[in-house]
């Protein structure tokens, strides 16, 4: 007689990822997760690790020290698809009367165009610099800061939404139906150490993506190794 055997797997739970904790109280932070779209609901499972969810209310200001008086102006909307969370300079680079031309950059220091006084920049962020009483000099310049938004969503670290960007670690199972937002409880603070082998990284994210993921986590004194 063949005896027969089977196996039955047994749910994930919180503590197949959080090992320890200083806190629980401080750790852990009940987190809005972002509607599903398209008629589809948005899960996530425990480990995931969770990036933010768009963007917040962008604003752009003078930097103190400008001798130009000339003022900047958001489009509506005021950034692009390519928009990412940060803070952008816009920076004069070649003074003219009345007018002027600016360097724009990127949070990381990387240019993403030129703009012109007078004329609408249709970058990443979107604006229009005015020509003041007074013209620009050199070095003058304008900061553009987009940022992040309140909620969360599975982490990409090649997304250009802000979800790049972690925001900790599901610990629960979250969940968001098409149109309405949901909720998670994630590990959003240390000191904490989560198994390794407890992480549900996102398909296709390579080494280097995940060694950066878990810098990321240690800056937020959550330790991720293997155990």
């Amino acid at each position: 007689m063949v005896k027969r055997t089977f196996s039955m797997g047994s749910p994930k739970v919180m503590t197949a990822v959080v090992k320890w904790e200083v806190e629980e109280n401080y750790c852990r932070e009940s987190a809005t997760l972002l509607a599903g779209s398209g008629g589809n609901s948005r899960f996530v499972e425990i480990g995931t690790i969770l990036g933010v969810a768009g963007m917040g209310t962008v604003t752009a200001l003078a930097l103190a020290g400008n001798s130009g008086n000339g003022a900047i102006t958001l489009a509506n909307p005021a950034i692009s698809a390519a928009a990412s969370v940060g803070d952008y300079q816009a920076i004069c680079i070649e003074p003219a009367a009345n007018g002027g031309t600016f360097e724009v950059f990127d949070h990381s220091g990387v240019s993403v165009g030129t703009a012109f006084v007078g004329t609408a920049f249709n970058g990443p962020v979107r604006f229009t610099i005015a020509d003041g009483a007074v013209d620009f000099v050199a070095g003058d310049a304008f900061a553009i800061k987009v940022p992040a938004g309140s909620k969360v969503k599975e982490w990409d670290p090649t997304a250009t939404d802000g979800s790049a960007e972690i925001a900790g670690v599901a610990i629960n199972k979250g969940f968001a139906p098409s149109g309405a937002d949901g909720g998670v409880l994630m590990e959003a603070r240390g000191p904490a150490i989560l198994d390794l082998d407890g992480i549900a990284w996102p398909a296709g994210a390579t080494t280097d993506q995940k060694a950066a993921a878990i810098a990321a986590l240690a800056k937020k004194h959550i330790i991720v190794r293997a155990l």
